[in-house]
């Protein structure tokens, strides 16, 4: 594929295929499908990140992925002459494990797996509009008894913060329209207890023909409408230790030991590639630091499954980011996006210059991962490192 050219739904680059705009085309799920031109302008832009992710261990056969494997994206490489291409049966069973179903159903493997007290998490999926109907006012009054005054509902398929609805207080007659054609059209909507989220780290895997490896922890940021930002890129240890700081009882290598065989189960055989499985640190509640003491500090628990992304993941490829930083360097992976590429220029050019040493590594300032177009008038989105 080193000649390919680019098309209109994914580019090729250096024989990675980047279709970034995956997460929508699986939830439209047809043989033709054009994404909205802010994606396209994604795709475009972040196109040469691909070029940091190492050599591919598998093949661009019929089952390893570029990005991800959906209808639209593999009928387009039909049309180009590509061959060797998933068929319509493991298209669909790559579309059910992608659904937000899988991670309904780990989350409650995952709990009953790890100790009790340093979970939480509930999540339903409701298939039916007379499911929903019958289950709604009772979560509703359940979670905000037990756990959050507000409840998250969920799109089986969606992208980055899309997809996603807050109920508070009572459900609207707007986000009723919206559960409904979810189930009409993507076969269900899943409901969630809202937590007080302080901290989202995920676990990356590889799924081969031998199983499941681990690939490493990443440490992630979203924005206020759950939209990803960008990567906290140091050593695995100082990762962890974020982590350990919230819940210094957790036992990491533990969480990775239940995760993998869940993971193991479900993908083997039907899947080839990178699964992330998100999850979260949340506070809970206030107790007591000693019996003898009048000072309180939150208690935090993690929600061992929030998402479970089956396709390349930015997390993943942060994972691939570290050579770029000096030793002893922590740096912060970042995508900025801007609708006028003068003013994107413009936020770059004042950000710190970058520093490096003799191997051209960061040891401070800012890092382009992704070029701004010489007369600054058609980038949109901008990829950078920068030390923290």
């Amino acid at each position: 594929m080193r000649n390919t050219p680019k098309w209109t739904n994914f580019v090729c680059v250096n024989e990675h295929l980047f279709n970034f705009s995956h997460d929508l085309a699986l939830a439209r799920n047809t043989v033709h499908y054009t994404p909205p031109p802010n994606v396209q302008l994604m795709e475009r832009d972040l196109a040469p990140l691909v070029q940091l992710l190492p050599a591919a261990e598998l093949r661009y056969d019929a089952m390893a992925p570029v990005w991800g494997w959906n209808l639209s994206f593999v009928n387009a490489l039909r049309r180009k002459g590509f061959h060797d291409l998933p068929t319509d049966e493991q298209l669909a069973a790559i579309r059910a494990l992608s659904s937000r179903r899988t991670a309904v159903e780990m989350l409650s493997a995952l709990r009953s797996c790890l100790p009790q007290d340093l979970t939480v998490g509930e999540s339903v999926m409701l298939v039916s509009e007379t499911a929903f109907a019958e289950a709604i006012g009772t979560l509703l009054r359940t979670w905000r008894a037990g756990h959050s005054s507000t409840l998250i509902l969920k799109a089986p398929y969606s992208g980055s913060g899309r997809g996603l609805r807050l109920v508070r207080g009572s459900l609207t007659e707007q986000q009723e329209h919206w559960a409904l054609r979810c189930i009409r059209e993507q076969g269900g909507v899943v409901a969630e207890p809202y937590y007080d989220k302080v901290l989202d780290f995920a676990l990356e895997f590889l799924v081969d023909s031998a199983g499941v490896k681990y690939l490493g922890l990443s440490v992630f940021a979203t924005n206020e409408n759950n939209v990803y930002v960008g990567n906290i890129i140091a050593l695995q240890s100082a990762l962890q230790k974020k982590i350990i700081k919230f819940i210094p009882t957790l036992d990491f290598q533990n969480l990775i030991d239940v995760v993998a065989p869940e993971i193991n189960c479900r993908f083997t055989g039907h899947y080839l590639g990178p699964v992330g499985v998100d999850m979260m640190i949340v506070k809970v509640a206030e107790t007591d630091v000693k019996a003898d003491s009048k000072k309180s500090q939150p208690a935090y628990k993690i929600s061992p499954c929030v998402e479970v992304n089956v396709r390349r993941t930015m997390g993943e490829l942060s994972l691939h980011l570290l050579p770029l930083l000096a030793d002893g360097t922590e740096g912060f992976f970042r995508l900025l996006f801007d609708k006028s590429p003068a003013t994107l220029a413009g936020r770059v050019a004042a950000m710190p210059s970058p520093v490096y040493d003799a191997r051209h590594r960061l040891i401070s300032g800012t890092h382009l991962l992704t070029p701004i177009t010489p007369d600054h008038a058609t980038t949109h989105y901008v990829a950078l490192l920068e030390t923290i």
